[in-house]
Parts: C-alpha cells; structure tokens; sequence
C-alpha cells in the first residue's frame, strides 16, 4: 500500500509554513489563468465522493487553481504545487505574458494574500526532476504542465507512483489533440481506462 509521509499527513500545517512566503514582497493579486467551470465542476464532484486531503498540481501558473485546491483540501490538506514558474517552452501565450518576469512572486504574493500559504507547498522544479526527487503521494494529481505529448505521457507515468491507492490522476485540455495522444498513450501503458469530457481527463486507481 502507498503510505502518505507521516509528518505531512498529520503535520500538514507545520510543513507547509514555508518561510519564503514571509519575505515575499505582496504585490496586487492577479490569478490569471486558464482553469474554467467545466474543470471545476468535474474536480468538485471527486471531493464530495472522495476524501481528499492532499494534491499534487502540476503546472500552477499564478496560482488560479492552486488556490481552488487548497480551499477544497482545507487547512488540514496540503497541495503540492510542482512549477518553474518560467513558463512552457512550447507555448508561445506563456513566453509572451508580460506576469512572466515576476510569475513566482506573483504566485507566492497571490497565495500569501489568499491566506493559504499553510496549505500550499510550491516546489520550484521541472515535473521530471521533481517525480524523481521527491517522496511525496497524493489522492488527487492533477497534470496541466508541458502539453506536448511526449511531455503529457512523461508526466502521467513519472508521477503515478506517487499516486494514493484509490487516487485521481487527471487534468486539463483533453480537446488538445497533443495532450489527448499523451494522455491515452500513457494509460495504455498503465492499463488505466480514461475518461475524457471536453476539456477534461482522468482515470482512477483501484484500491489494493
């Protein structure tokens, strides 16, 4: 059975007071993004069937949904949030925003403001590194970073060890013809059925 690490399981609040959130300069919130209703109206319905009390995000952007994952884990969950706040490669709307010289502030003031930063963990490091890196599980990962197949399929099958038995892998724009290639390669090679609708994708895992 995956185990979530004790101390972050129980000790949630302690952990996640990362310092850096007390010497960040706050500048005026600015939670642009791309996260819509259809997203999270398909994310609310896993928390009120599941118990959900921690999230691995991957790719956070300002914090749009980041923000909306802490408030539904609570003050005793944790959130993840996996970023290098650079922006992708590959998405010319990223490297042309004018947020992107200032993304991490941005991120960390808009978490801050929101009063959220005991719940949310930022990792700065790119998706690969960080599977590799780090220890930590979750019951729902969410992956909305590099969109280009090759990168969507990396993510699915590098995180998913980190998935808890009876989690919710899934994630954002199922009608990107890349990311949907990604997304069923990735469950064909773990032997997952996914579901897509609109703009959204998922798959669960069976409880052992």
């Amino acid at each position: 059975m995956k185990k979530f690490l004790f101390s972050l399981l129980f000790f949630s609040s302690a952990f996640c007071a990362d310092p850096i959130y007390d010497y960040i300069n706050e500048i005026p919130v600015d939670l642009h993004g791309w996260f819509g209703i259809n997203n999270q109206n398909h994310l609310s319905s896993f928390f009120r069937r599941k118990d959900i009390k921690s999230v691995i995000e991957l790719g956070s952007w300002t914090g749009l949904s980041t923000v909306f994952f802490a408030r539904k884990v609570g003050p005793d969950g944790v959130v993840f949030a996996v970023d290098t706040w650079l922006g992708s490669e590959a998405e010319e709307v990223h490297q042309r925003d004018p947020r992107l010289n200032h993304l991490y502030q941005l991120f960390l003031s808009n978490v801050k403001q929101k009063s959220l930063q005991d719940v949310i963990v930022p990792i700065r490091m790119r998706t690969s590194e960080a599977a590799k890196a780090l220890s930590i599980t979750a019951d729902l990962i969410y992956v909305d970073a590099d969109h280009r197949t090759e990168g969507v399929r990396n993510d699915i099958i590098d995180w998913y060890p980190h998935l808890n038995e009876g989690g919710i892998m899934c994630g954002d724009d199922w009608d990107w013809p890349s990311v949907r290639k990604g997304v069923i390669q990735a469950a064909h090679e773990l032997g997952k059925q996914v579901k897509g609708s609109i703009a959204f994708w998922w798959f669960e895992e069976d409880s052992r």
